[in-house]
């Protein structure tokens, strides 16, 4: 990077991806938007955080090619209720089960720590 001149606005971004690799990322793989920031270097070396836009969810996506999250959802709450009558699972079982579910669901496309 060239050094910063006095009373000139400075921008730096970063891709982590090609604009045609997060095209393709984008719905072609199901994953959609990505988290965006736009961040803000102060003269003091500090920075602010200009802008935050979230991405989008697993619902979202799910949504957007035609799914019904809330209909998959219910799906899966029908299944871990069968599971418990025939005693494969245990109530607490399904109970952890559906909160990871729609916990997953609900959460970001991309890795997540």
């Amino acid at each position: 990077m060239h050094d910063l001149k006095p009373d000139e606005e400075y921008y730096l971004a970063i891709f982590l991806v090609g604009a045609y690799q997060e095209t393709l990322g984008d719905l072609h793989n199901l994953l959609g938007d990505t988290n965006v920031v736009s961040v803000r270097i102060n003269e003091d070396g500090s920075f602010d955080f200009v802008r935050e836009i979230e991405g989008d969810s697993v619902w979202d996506v799910l949504s957007y090619v035609e799914y019904e999250p809330k209909s998959l959802v219910e799906r899966f709450r029908d299944k871990a209720e069968q599971a418990v009558r025939e005693q494969r699972i245990t109530v607490g079982d399904r109970r952890k089960i559906l909160a990871v579910y729609e916990s997953s669901i609900r959460g970001y496309t991309y890795f997540e720590k």
